[in-house]
């Protein structure tokens, strides 16, 4: 089941009939797909233009508003949860965005000001009935989310 990431995204010009192509990269990975014309601004269908783009798979879902704020969201809380969690350890192997799939759910229990406890019932939750683990210790959690709580994540608001 693929799910949502956002990539950096710079349209590189015409595609396919009716399509664009565009370059999505995210940290090392980058590649290039072509994109009906339709999903884009008017304003974004010039070459060279750059807009944030929600991606599952390598398909592109739709442009974000809020994509720059994303983008750092993003990088923050997989930060936290590659340091100071990976309860499978598959960071160390180069797979760094193996938990990207909770970062969501993350970003928004922090905008709800959940407590640290709650945080860490979720992350308990993702490694025993999503990961099927039998979990990491209590006081390993408290810290993740201890952390998690101390970021400066950006706002979502769209400026009025």
């Amino acid at each position: 089941m693929a799910y949502e990431t956002r990539f950096a995204a710079v349209v590189l010009g015409p595609g396919k009939p009716g399509q664009l192509r565009v370059t999505l990269r995210r940290g090392q990975e980058q590649f290039v797909v072509d994109v009906a014309a339709e999903l884009l601004y008017p304003s974004l269908r010039m070459p060279n233009s750059s807009f944030v783009a929600v991606v599952a798979g390598r398909e592109i879902l739709r442009v974000e508003p809020a994509g720059r704020a994303w983008l750092n969201i993003q990088d923050q809380i997989r930060a936290v949860l590659n340091r100071d969690w990976d309860p499978i350890g598959v960071v160390g192997d180069g797979i760094d965005d193996e938990y990207d799939m909770y970062i969501g759910q993350i970003q928004s229990s922090l905008t709800k000001v959940s407590s640290e406890q709650e945080i860490a019932e979720y992350l308990l939750w993702v490694e025993t009935e999503r990961m099927g683990l039998t979990g990491t210790p209590i006081t390993q959690r408290l810290q993740v989310a201890r952390n998690l709580k101390k970021l400066h994540l950006p706002s979502l608001e769209s400026p009025s």
